[in-house]
């Protein structure tokens, strides 16, 4: 038996000696397995070190023991479905949980695959933010300055008014009301100057705020808002939906690879002959149930015990 032969013993657990005795057909399916339990364990080692190495950029060490962690789950996780019975039941259960690993798989490799779209799509929201929430602040400064606005103009008539004489007195005079009327509408002007300098820095911190959002990494987004970006990005672009949707089901079948290699592969004769050695380990085991059971059991022993006794005296 070379190396690899060995190799793909050890990986789905059984004994070199006994594939040995196995029969070619046998044998081939062993290796498929083999084969087959090293594409998942692949696929999540390397998103798994892709995620927190060039994502979270995690130091190199920490990105090793987390890939090591992940790698060794999910090789435990296919092993028990490698070994896990052919009944209805079992291939039901085999299924839901390799297609909720396929599904988790296959969304750690697209965040690693569409990482530059993911951040540009978290540059577009952040931006839109931005700009949302500076517009509500304009929003209502643009009333405070509208009311400043009509309240100086307002004041201003009634001052030029008064002045004129055709208010109040009649008098074309400056007195003392046309000049609280001036004082009152300067004091509205000069809100309303306020009011538009407030507006004009919020719009400059508004410009400021956006031009600094280019430079943002966004390395404190976790998982679930990357992927919420990652939906939002192939929900609104036809193309990149498609290309999604193709490399999703391409994942997916590379996730299901073990649960479709044992699917395909039927019994073999091996199978078989252990079939037919656990039917006779077992017959043999309830006859001798059975015989140690019986009535005529206890009967038969109380036989040879009373002969034993016999034989004892006449000796």
């Amino acid at each position: 038996m070379n190396f690899a032969t060995r190799y793909m013993c050890y990986v789905v657990g059984e004994e070199p000696a006994i594939v040995k005795l196995w029969q070619p057909a046998t044998v081939r399916r062993m290796k498929a397995f083999a084969i087959a339990l090293h594409i998942p364990v692949t696929i999540w080692a390397v998103s798994s070190y892709a995620i927190a190495s060039m994502i979270f950029e995690l130091g190199m060490v920490t990105s090793a023991l987390i890939t090591l962690f992940w790698a060794g789950l999910i090789y435990l996780v296919e092993r028990l479905i490698l070994v896990a019975p052919k009944v209805w039941y079992v291939n039901f259960s085999r299924i839901l949980i390799g297609v909720i690993i396929a599904t988790l798989g296959s969304g750690m490799v697209d965040l690693v695959i569409f990482n530059k779209d993911i951040t540009q799509q978290l540059l577009r929201d952040k931006r839109i933010d931005i700009s949302a929430k500076y517009e509500r602040l304009a929003s209502s400064q643009k009333e405070i300055l509208d009311k400043a606005r009509i309240g100086w103009l307002d004041k201003q008539e009634e001052a030029n008014c008064e002045a004129n004489g055709k208010c109040g007195s009649g008098i074309p005079i400056l007195g003392p009301r046309s000049r609280e009327l001036s004082r009152q509408a300067e004091v509205f002007r000069q809100d309303y100057i306020d009011a538009q300098h407030k507006l004009e820095e919020i719009y400059k911190d508004k410009t400021q705020e956006l031009a600094n959002s280019l430079t943002s990494t966004f390395e404190e987004e976790g998982l679930l808002t990357r992927l919420k970006a990652l939906h939002s990005y192939v929900s609104n672009n036809n193309a990149a939906l498609i290309v999604w949707l193709l490399c999703f089901a391409l994942i997916l079948f590379f996730e299901l690879m073990v649960v479709l290699t044992k699917l395909f592969f039927g019994e073999t004769v091996d199978d078989q002959i252990e079939k037919l050695r656990e039917d006779v380990i077992r017959h043999n085991a309830e006859r001798l149930k059975d015989a140690e059971t019986s009535p005529t059991a206890n009967a038969r022993k109380l036989l040879k015990n009373i002969y034993s006794n016999s034989v004892s005296s006449t000796v």
